[in-house]
């Protein structure tokens, strides 16, 4: 019987998926990995962006970067990226185990403030993949993916910290 093998942007997206999904909601769920996960309320300020900080760069650069850097081709490493942001916002989203309470009062699945949160680092991620290098992937261009997704990261975060 012969032996069935997924595209190569295609695994590499969903390595970088799942990698991504399991840091963002262990660092959401901190202590709360129950199967009854408890709403609760993100702090104010500083405190609520470092408590929002690891999963949205997970979502945001390691999602986008590793596809690109690992891949053979710029088409590759397009797809990849793409596959690997949605499929670990989807699963953030699914898998969250409570609820974050905004500061109105309202509340929002924890794993889609941070799909929401980290849309732009990923946007920024992969365009600028493949405009620092020629070549638009390998380890190059993943590594610009992941440093400026980082940066755009902080300042998403910057901005969620002075709002609160």
């Amino acid at each position: 019987m012969p032996r069935y093998r997924l595209a190569t942007w295609l695994r590499r997206g969903l390595e970088a998926a799942v990698v991504a999904a399991v840091v963002a909601i262990a660092s959401l769920a901190g202590n709360r990995l129950s199967a009854g996960g408890s709403d609760y309320a993100i702090p104010t300020g500083l405190a609520g962006a470092v408590v929002l900080a690891p999963a949205v760069v997970a979502l945001g650069a390691l999602a986008t970067a590793y596809p690109i850097a690992m891949s053979p081709t710029r088409s590759d490493a397009v797809f990849g990226a793409v596959v690997g942001f949605l499929v670990g916002a989807d699963l953030t989203i699914i898998l969250s185990p409570a609820a974050i309470i905004l500061p109105g009062g309202s509340q929002l699945p924890g794993g889609a403030l941070v799909g929401l949160l980290a849309t732009a680092p990923a946007i920024v991620g992969i365009i600028a993949s493949q405009v620092v290098t020629p070549l638009g992937f390998g380890r190059r261009a993943g590594a610009g993916a992941a440093i400026l997704a980082s940066v755009v990261a902080a300042l998403v975060l910057a901005f969620v910290a002075a709002q609160r």
